[in-house]
């Protein structure tokens, strides 16, 4: 008894010590958290206070002016265009359009993979607009498809864009409105720097040079005569949110009528949002932070085009934007169209008077600056504790929670109303029905979410109009200056590691410099681990974003593979973690030039002079496995030619029919005493098969002249022939291969079963092909082969399973 008592005491003791252990950690966290939230709040305030010292222009100069126009007709262009753009003409007194958007956005892990679709909304809607009273939208249709996310996830998306649908849509033209769209919707008077700095606002000229460029006469159906003429418009410095292009213009009244577009060079995104709030990403992991920077975003193009209404009125018909952004290795196109469609422009109907609420935030006019803030600070808290004292009495019984009535109880419809468009404050009024599943299958939508919608948004005249306003020459001005240039771009860490049984771990380091005129100098560093022998890269690139010329000296590792990419970053993880480095690997030493699309279908074809040699194989380790596949012995000589490729795809629904191909022509000389050419091409098919889908891939390649050890074609492995392991024994002049995949797209994974076959030799021997290579699996496709993991078994000629996780397949 004596013992337990005592017992007792010293673990109460204990527990008390403990407790009040407990609390002085969890006051001591409290202080920590309270210490870090105010030192947060500080460095924002002495951010917003260094913004708000800087100007928000530049003032215009004697020299500005003097030089800003290249010909006395430029700055007479400009002066119409920029007093055009704040009027407002009286006689446009209302108009009935119907508007349709679509935003598109896809995914992929690098460069050279596939671009999948991950998400894509459009929505369809009828606006009208009266000057005396504002805007009506009815909301008329909205659909929403998210591929590769689970049915859940995705019915809730929809739900909630759906429901945004009166947001979504966009209205062509407001009283304020800005034609150009560029930056806010309503037109600003002078420049911002702050934010895309408008080449017709006050004070451009600070920024921009401004020449005329081509005219075109148009002949309207009574006879008079339209005189266009287009305003070449260059900035002066290399900056991400100047513009670059061609603006064209109603010579006699300054109207825009065309324009396309697009910001000098991409924005640094990371900096950006640090730049506006410095603790933006102190809560991200530091494990996180390889996989998210650097971020960069670019657009590659925007281009607007206005129709005359009513023989006198432009207003816009189609608008556009692409573009692409990349945070660290994963790369994000996107792009945004609109098409706006006239019922009538000054009809004789009237709307009914939007019903705005009275609206408790606005000041007086009276007050200014810091009371005008205060007024509104006080409003507020005014009724946030009105709020909280509502919520006290409903907590203690003294009010009924009381089920308040919705427009939807008594409607098919709910209208809202507001005031939107920024400081043009217009009153908006919209229409959504109640039942929001009726929007998807609305006839005002395209008969499937997948249509390319070439005719909707004519693209053949788009196309035609960027490539002639933004064509390679169309750029912001070359300088070798510091002073007027970005700072470097420096990268390092995931992004530019890899592994192979080459190099073991390789690391690399990064820095290119915009230098203006569309010139990009690029120096790429790396050393391995294992090899212990570094590599370079020297790289000048000119690019308009659309395509791009280079020419490059290095001296690097090169993968002999027509298939997958064994130096990105998931091949590295399979290879340092089960032992699948896949590829075969030589040396070059040279240089090349090239030219290669960056919108669109990839194309690129290069001219190149290099010294080839072995790579030795200095590594076997994995952490699950051994690389120990046997690497190629390269014919080491100096060779001199050419290669070519060329891809293009058809459809973009996971489970719909799509086709994609993938040409590849390569021809060199030997030291100058042989001769070698090799094609092949790759083409696939998928198809909707119900609920289910399938994918058919049928290659083929040959060559002429003795072909080099390093530009065989091997099979094997996760992109050939699964359940076979890649060797040099199984590699030829010429290959065919078939692989067939079914599956069922579950939870936003599609389960497979596929079989492979494929056959590499003696090009002279494919008559007498043999037993080919075979294999058969299952497996597990997200995001419609981002990411694929596969259990294969090898048929022929090695009976062996294999695991394989990899990344950018083909289904």
């Amino acid at each position: 008894m004596f013992f337990a008592l005592l017992l007792g005491v010293a673990l109460q003791a204990t527990g008390s010590s403990q407790g009040a252990r407990a609390r002085d950690s969890v006051a001591k966290e409290v202080s920590r958290r309270a210490a870090e939230r105010a030192t947060r709040g500080a460095r924002r305030a002495e951010a917003r206070a260094e913004r708000a010292s800087r100007p928000s222009r530049k003032p215009v100069t004697e020299e500005d002016l003097a030089t800003a126009f290249k010909d006395p007709s430029a700055r007479t262009l400009l002066t119409r265009a920029r007093g055009a753009r704040l009027s407002q003409d009286s006689a446009l007194l209302s108009y009935d359009v119907n508007s349709y958007q679509r935003i598109s956005a896809g995914l992929s892990f690098s460069k050279v993979g596939r671009d999948r679709l991950i998400f894509r909304t459009e929505h369809s809607g009828r606006v009208r607009w009266q000057r005396d009273v504002g805007v009506w939208i009815d909301v008329t249709g909205a659909r929403t498809v998210l591929p590769g996310i689970p049915n859940i996830g995705e019915r809730e998306a929809r739900k909630g864009i759906a429901s945004a649908g009166d947001d979504m849509l966009p209205v062509p033209y407001f009283p304020g409105y800005e034609p150009l769209w560029a930056g806010p919707e309503a037109a600003r008077v002078s420049v911002d720097e702050n934010g895309p700095v408008h080449p017709l606002a006050e004070g451009s000229e600070a920024y921009y040079t401004y020449s005329t460029g081509d005219s075109l006469t148009m002949t309207l159906p009574d006879h008079r005569v339209i005189h266009l003429h287009a305003l070449d418009v260059r900035p002066r410095e290399t900056k991400w949110n100047l513009m670059v292009g061609s603006l064209w213009f109603d010579e006699s009244s300054g109207q825009l009528v065309r324009a396309a577009y697009r910001f000098a060079v991409p924005m640094h995104i990371d900096a950006f949002v640090l730049e506006q709030d410095p603790t933006a990403f102190d809560d991200v992991p530091a494990w996180v932070k390889p996989m998210m920077f650097p971020m960069h975003g670019e657009v590659s193009a925007i281009t607007i085009e206005y129709g005359m209404y009513g023989g006198r009125f432009w207003l816009p018909r189609n608008r556009a934007a692409e573009g692409t952004a990349t945070a660290s290795f994963m790369r994000m196109p996107f792009k945004v169209e609109q098409t706006f469609k006239y019922n009538s422009v000054n009809g004789t109907d009237s709307l009914p008077r939007i019903p705005l609420a009275p609206s408790m935030q606005s000041p007086p006019d009276s007050l200014t600056g810091a009371a005008r803030q205060a007024w509104r600070d006080s409003v507020t808290a005014a009724r946030m504790r009105a709020v909280r004292a509502r919520g006290d009495s409903m907590r203690a019984g003294l009010l009924r929670r009381a089920r308040p009535v919705t427009q939807c109880d008594t409607s098919e419809y709910r209208v809202s109303a507001s005031r939107r468009f920024g400081d043009a404050r217009v009153p908006v009024a919209s229409r959504m029905p109640c039942d929001l599943s009726t929007l998807e299958t609305s006839s005002d939508l395209p008969a499937s979410i997948y249509d390319p919608g070439d005719q909707l948004f004519d693209a053949k005249a788009r196309e035609a109009l960027i490539g002639e306003a933004l064509s390679l020459g169309a750029q912001p001005p070359f300088s070798l200056n510091p002073h007027t240039l970005p700072r470097p771009d420096w990268a390092s860490g995931l992004a530019l590691m890899r592994y192979n049984r080459i190099e073991g771990l390789s690391a690399g380091a990064e820095v290119s410099q915009i230098l203006g005129g569309g010139y990009t100098a690029q120096a790429t560093g790396r050393f391995g681990v294992a090899d212990r022998i570094p590599n370079l890269e020297l790289t000048l690139t000119r690019t308009n974003l659309s395509h791009s010329v280079y020419a490059t000296a290095y001296k690097h590792l090169v993968p002999a593979g027509d298939w997958g990419n064994p130096l990105s970053f998931g091949s590295s993880l399979s290879a340092v973690l089960f032992g699948r480095d896949e590829g075969f690997y030589y040396r070059a030493t040279g240089a090349e030039l090239g030219w290669r699309t960056e919108q669109g279908a990839p194309v690129e074809w290069r001219l190149f002079s290099e010294r080839q040699r072995t790579a030795n194989v200095a590594t076997h380790f994995a952490i699950g496995g051994n690389n120990a596949t046997p690497n190629l012995a390269a014919a080491s000589s100096f060779y001199s030619g050419a290669a070519v490729r060329v891809r293009q795809s058809h459809g973009v629904d996971p489970n719909g029919f799509r086709i994609f191909t993938d040409l590849r022509v390569e021809g060199a000389t030997r030291g100058g005493d042989s001769t070698y050419g090799r094609g092949a091409m790759d083409f696939t098919v998928t198809e909707g098969l119900g609920a289910y889908s399938g994918a058919l891939t049928i290659s083929g390649g040959s060559s002429v002249g003795a072909l080099p050890a390093q530009r065989r074609w091997y099979l094997g492995g996760t992109h050939t022939i699964r359940g076979q392991s890649p060797d040099t024994a199984q590699s030829g002049n010429a290959f065919w291969m078939a692989r067939l995949e079914a599956g069922r797209m579950i939870q936003g994974a599609r389960p497979v079963v596929f079989g492979d076959i494929g056959w590499t030799g003696d090009r002279t021997q494919m008559r007498e092909l043999g037993r080919p290579l075979s294999g058969v699996g299952a497996g597990a496709s997200i995001l419609d082969g981002l990411m694929r993991f596969d259990v294969a078994r090898g048929l022929f000629p090695r009976r062996q399973w294999r695991v394989d996780a990899y990344v950018e397949a083909v289904f």
